[in-house]
């Protein structure tokens, strides 16, 4: 191309209004250097550097273009939907984030949530099962449909960046149409990426599985270990946060009980639960879930713990929500159901520990977890006496995919 030639761009470029001027007039080249005219250098918004530029090809130039285009797109306020990775929690819809630097007020919304449906059709082998109380009881055969769990959640931030919301409605019908739906959700400052305070009704963070959304657990349910060792949801206070350059992580709290959302205003006692989880990335992103959806290009490790101590009551609960804490003996019998530890016997209050390991490891598409669970209930009070002074069980889970 000659000094002082005009370029003639693409067709489809006219049809932005704001290129016209570029199309008509066309930048021009003037000692070696492309000069652009001035109605398209304050259109584009350019900076001093890209007024005058080294000679650039057609590509190069329409490159640019399209670069300041999108960026203009980007600028413009509209919901737009950001899905779930397992590197990055899912945001879902924004519905608006409003910019504080241009003096709009300080405030943001995402929309999110999830239906699970459910087809459970059990055929039985067996026409009873006796408890550890002798009682008999009939098992039956069971051919259901149900909303096994939905969700709807709204977050963001709200006068500060830093003040953080996060407001789920829950439901099932499990239990029939008359089953409540509960609200869940929280409200925390964040200081950094090292410590956020928050106070909402949660899970109660012990073990790896329970935290995990259901969206992101290995099969369609946690597993039966997790949900026969782990606590429920209980309103409290928690930390949450991370250190060493995003390697060591942490979540810990104190909450009304192991589940304090069950119990509400009928809870006895001051006594509260005291629970965390901390875990460990040394060599990469873990990311969220079991399997290796990212594929890692180099291994990732994960190492963890957690415990939880809490003075509970008995939780007289009927375990139709899927998320309900139900404190049962190793072989099925509700620890609160009468003759549980010995004839006459009727359990009122108990201390539950639980404390439990994990480790996971994920590479090119591969993944392999476990977590090891300890529990132990004692401190028994209520009517006696207890054949037993407490109640030791152990267990865990496996998971390997590709």
């Amino acid at each position: 191309m000659k000094k002082n030639q005009l370029l003639s761009l693409p067709a489809w470029l006219t049809a932005v209004p704001f290129m016209l001027g570029l199309a008509v007039m066309g930048p021009v080249w003037a000692d070696e250097q492309l000069v652009l005219p001035e109605p398209v250098v304050a259109d584009l918004d350019l900076t001093p550097a890209e007024v005058v530029v080294p000679p650039l090809s057609q590509a190069e130039i329409e490159r640019l273009i399209d670069q300041r285009v999108e960026a203009r797109l980007q600028a413009m306020p509209r919901p737009r939907y950001v899905p779930a990775t397992d590197i990055l929690p899912p945001q879902g819809a924004i519905l608006i984030d409003t910019d504080a630097d241009r003096g709009e007020f300080p405030f943001s919304a995402a929309l999110s949530g999830f239906v699970q449906l459910r087809w459970l059709e059990f055929a039985r082998s067996s026409t009873s099962w006796t408890d550890s109380t002798g009682q008999t009881f009939p098992v039956t055969n069971i051919n259901t449909f149900n909303l096994n769990r939905f969700f709807i959640t709204t977050a963001g931030h709200v006068v500060d960046e830093r003040l953080l919301y996060n407001i789920t409605i829950f439901g099932t019908t499990d239990n029939g149409l008359r089953a409540p739906i509960v609200p869940i959700g929280f409200g925390g400052f964040k200081w950094s990426e090292a410590a956020m305070l928050a106070v909402g009704m949660t899970q109660v963070f012990v073990t790896r599985e329970w935290p995990e959304a259901p969206a992101w657990q290995m099969g369609v349910e946690r597993s039966m270990a997790n949900t026969f060792f782990r606590p429920g949801f209980s309103p409290g206070v928690f930390a949450k946060g991370n250190l060493g350059d995003r390697t060591l992580f942490y979540q810990a709290g104190i909450w009304n009980g192991i589940d304090g959302g069950t119990l509400g205003s009928l809870r006895k006692g001051t006594s509260m639960a005291f629970a965390g989880t901390s875990w460990w990335e040394p060599l990469a992103p873990f990311g969220l879930g079991y399997g290796d959806m990212s594929y890692h290009r180099e291994p990732a490790l994960r190492l963890g713990l957690g415990g939880c101590y809490g003075r509970t009551q008995e939780l007289r609960v009927v375990g139709g929500n899927p998320e309900d804490t139900l404190i049962r003996l190793s072989d099925g019998t509700p620890l609160n159901r009468p003759d549980a530890l010995g004839g006459g016997t009727q359990v009122d209050q108990f201390r539950y520990h639980l404390a439990s390991v994990d480790a996971g490891w994920k590479y090119r598409g591969w993944a392999i977890n476990f977590e090891y669970y300890f529990r132990l209930l004692n401190n028994f009070v209520g009517d006696g006496p207890f054949e037993r002074n407490s109640v030791y069980d152990q267990g865990g889970n496996g998971y390997v995919s590709w």
